[in-house]
């Protein structure tokens, strides 16, 4: 049974908070972090810009001729907020930030969840796969990748090959194939994506969130008509902005709607979730065995992971052998409030346990999914620890991040930032040049060992999660590809990497 309060805690500030049974949610410090489900007072409140579906392929045709779509209607190539450049049976998408109103910072934290090719519903991005380019002699190259190398990033001062992609101060891009069949050459093709955008920094930008003030009588909770929602403590709710709220109607948290540590058997498995799964979900997950979580996957067990897709109420993997997996499963859904009379405040009975959810103002009965603002059954996610470094050179480099994680299942986030680049500047094609990028983190591992000790190409980056602290692993300055040239067999050569220059890193927890 989650208890609900609202009021004055015993420290004097008005709040809403929420814990489990045993804990008095007035009286429980909030240094206990691991005992709420929900704390209007915690500073950071995390929450997304936008889950946006991409799956539009409007020339899927071989022989089918360049047409560029412009979103909204009537936009052209120097104020578009999403650009389809199509033809060929391929798309490319453009988003500017102008495509996500909420968003708040240049470079934000954010996923490409990608379906698997050849029309599948399974999501493999965390599957590692051979890269070969075709060039080596007898296989005798390459690399084995995680499927994030295969997503292109957010990029900074990005210019377009063609006049129709204009350029964008900031923004992201990818690609979709029509023809997206598996075979030796191409593992990670994908005909439908999402694109999870965080209201986070994804570079070295500091958090945009306001500071708790002490106690000065402000209004902290107001519902009304149009409006319900909370301040941090010392903002008055009334004229607070939104690095001064901890929720309202217009700035949900995240909804993580089922977390879970679970065993998987080798093969395909189910977890039943009891959810009606909507299409807008996404999985956060972490595979592993023992004590030790790594990040995005193993660095040295190259047939490790697990495909997994949703089906009604399940959650389904397939896992390459016996493992673990911690995940997060997080609801979006960005549609217009339901239009009704149901107040603000509601309880019911499910399954024996009460549930306690505040809604938008005027929410139907029963309420949709976007009309949901905080319910006791999905707990609020804490950001434990972020920070950003720069990543020296050497192979192997290692920093260590203690935090504390006490009473929680933590997971770990990461974006890797890298330098200017262009058209092959990724291994694959990028129809433009651009001043940064902001990567998907990946183990790069080298097929054949490069001068005796480096095992893994400069853009390999990995982590090993711990219960109370993240030691990440990079290797700058390392070659990109070690291989023998099939056109001039018995000449070993080596390409250059594309490594990262620093880390933004996040590590959430929700009570274990």
């Amino acid at each position: 049974m989650v208890r609900t309060f609202f009021g004055l805690d015993t420290t004097g500030y008005p709040c809403i908070k929420m814990t489990n049974d045993a804990d008095d949610p007035r009286t429980t410090p909030d240094s206990e972090r691991w005992k709420f489900r929900y704390n209007s007072k915690f500073s950071i409140q995390a929450n997304f810009a936008d889950m946006e579906l991409c799956n539009v392929i409007s020339r899927p045709g071989l022989n089918d001729s360049a047409v560029y779509n412009y979103h909204p209607a009537g936009s052209n190539s120097g104020n578009y907020q999403r650009c389809e450049g199509s033809g060929s049976g391929l798309s490319e998408w453009f988003y500017r930030n102008s495509a996500f109103p909420t968003l708040r910072y240049n470079v934000p934290l954010f996923d490409w969840k990608t379906k698997k090719g050849g029309g599948s519903n399974r999501y493999n991005q965390q599957m590692v796969a051979w890269a070969d380019s075709g060039a080596y002699y007898r296989g005798q190259g390459g690399y084995y990748a995680v499927g994030n190398w295969a997503q292109v990033g957010w990029v900074q001062g990005f210019t377009g090959t063609v006049s129709q992609y204009g350029s964008m101060a900031f923004g992201a891009l990818t690609r979709l194939y029509a023809n997206d069949t598996i075979d030796g050459f191409n593992k990670f093709l994908s005909r439908d994506k999402r694109l999870n955008v965080w209201n986070l920094p994804g570079n070295s930008d500091p958090i945009d969130e306001a500071p708790p003030l002490p106690p000065n009588g402000s209004r902290i909770i107001q519902v009304s008509p149009n409006f319900v929602g909370a301040s941090k403590p010392g903002y008055d709710v009334r004229t607070a902005t939104v690095r001064e709220l901890a929720f309202s109607n217009n700035r949900l948290p995240v909804k993580v709607i089922k977390a879970a540590d679970i065993a998987l058997p080798a093969g395909v498995s189910f977890y039943e979730t009891g959810i009606a799964l909507p299409d807008m979900v996404a999985l956060d997950v972490h595979f592993y065995t023992g004590s030790v979580i790594h990040y995005p996957s193993s660095p040295v067990d190259l047939d490790f992971g697990a495909e997994y897709w949703f089906d009604g109420t399940k959650i389904y993997f397939d896992a390459t052998q016996a493992m673990r997996a911690r995940f997060y499963l997080y609801l979006e859904d960005n549609s217009a409030p339901t239009g009704g009379s149901f107040m603000v405040f509601r309880q019911f009975i499910e399954n024996g346990v009460k549930v306690t959810q505040f809604l938008r103002p005027g929410a139907a009965n029963p309420p949709s999914w976007a009309d949901i603002i905080i319910d006791s059954r999905w707990p609020q996610v804490q950001i434990l620890k972020e920070g950003y470094f720069d990543v020296a050179e050497g192979n192997d480099l290692m920093v260590d991040i203690p935090f504390d994680g006490t009473g929680m299942f933590p997971m770990v986030k990461y974006i890797t930032t890298h330098g200017g680049g262009s058209y092959q500047t990724l291994g694959f094609t990028v129809s433009g040049t651009w001043n940064a990028m902001y990567r998907l983190p990946f183990v790069k591992r080298l097929k054949y060992i490069y001068g005796g000790n480096q095992y893994h190409a400069g853009e390999s980056t990995y982590c090993e999660l711990t219960a109370n602290n993240v030691r990440f692993h990079t290797f700058r300055g390392n070659v990109g590809d070690y291989y023998n040239r099939g056109d001039s067999p018995g000449n070993w050569r080596t390409s250059g990497a594309y490594p990262p220059i620093g880390i933004r890193y996040y590590i959430f927890g929700i009570p274990a």
